[in-house]
C-alpha cells in the first residue's frame, strides 16, 4: 500500500510539474470552479428538466448524479478518509483552499463524469439501431433531436474529463482519486441507465403516458 500511496504522489508531482504554466492556472481553476459542490451538473439537470423536449432525459441525468453523490460523497469518501496530496508529499503544489473532507475519490470527477456520461448513454443508439429508434427523450412525444443531445453528451464527457486533469493541476486530488472518481461516474451512469431501461419495459416509457408508440 505504501509503494501504491507513492507512486501517486510521484506521478502527481511529475504531472504537475509537466502541465504547469502561468496562462493555465486560472483556467483549470475556471473549469474546476465549475462543478464546486456539482453546481455546473445540477443546472444541467434542472434545464433538461425544466425543457419538455428533454425532461425525460434531465430526469436520468439527475437520478445518476444523486446515485454518484451518493455513493461518492456520502459512502465512500469517508469510509476512505484518505487525506489530500499536500498533506502527505510537500512537493505538491497546492493552488486551491483545503477543501476539509477526504481526497478519495474525487467528487469533481464522479460528478460531471455521472451527469456526462447518463446523457451520453441516454442518446446513444443500440447495436444494430438507430437514432430514430431511441425512446423519447421529452415529455408525452416531444422530444429534442437524439442526434444532437449526443453530440452535445460528447461534449459534457469532455468537460468532465478536464474536470478531472483540473484537480490534478490545482493539487487537489492523486491521479487514482480522480480515476476512480470517473470509473464511479460512469458505474452510477450505466446503473440507472439499466434501472430505466427495466422500468420502462416493463411500465412504459417515463413521461409517455396516453402517447401512442412512445
Amino acid at each position: 500500500m505504501d509503494s501504491i500511496l507513492q507512486f501517486d504522489g510521484e506521478l502527481l508531482i511529475w504531472l504537475q510539474n509537466l502541465l504547469h504554466a502561468e496562462w493555465l492556472t486560472p483556467v483549470m481553476k475556471g473549469i474546476t470552479f465549475l462543478s464546486e459542490a456539482g453546481a455546473i451538473e445540477i443546472i444541467l439537470c434542472l434545464l433538461l428538466m425544466i425543457r419538455p423536449k428533454t425532461r425525460r432525459l434531465g430526469i436520468i441525468c439527475a437520478a445518476s448524479l444523486a446515485l454518484t453523490f451518493i455513493c461518492c460523497n456520502l459512502v465512500i469518501k469517508p469510509l476512505v478518509d484518505r487525506l489530500r496530496p499536500w498533506e502527505v508529499f510537500e512537493d505538491v503544489i497546492r493552488l486551491l483552499p483545503d477543501p476539509g473532507d477526504s481526497s478519495f475519490p474525487s467528487g469533481h470527477s464522479a460528478s460531471a463524469m455521472g451527469t456526462a456520461w447518463a446523457m451520453f448513454l441516454a442518446s446513444r443508439p443500440a447495436k444494430d439501431s438507430n437514432y430514430d429508434q431511441l425512446p423519447c427523450l421529452g415529455w408525452k412525444g416531444v422530444g429534442a433531436d437524439p442526434g444532437t443531445v449526443h453530440s452535445w453528451s460528447i461534449f459534457a464527457v469532455v468537460l468532465a474529463l478536464l474536470t478531472a486533469l483540473s484537480r490534478l493541476y490545482l493539487g487537489m486530488h492523486y491521479p487514482i482519486d480522480v480515476l476512480f472518481g470517473i470509473i464511479l461516474g460512469m458505474l452510477c451512469a450505466y446503473i440507472i441507465h439499466i434501472v430505466f431501461k427495466k422500468r420502462e419495459a416493463s411500465r412504459g416509457i417515463i413521461g409517455s403516458e396516453g402517447i401512442t408508440g412512445k
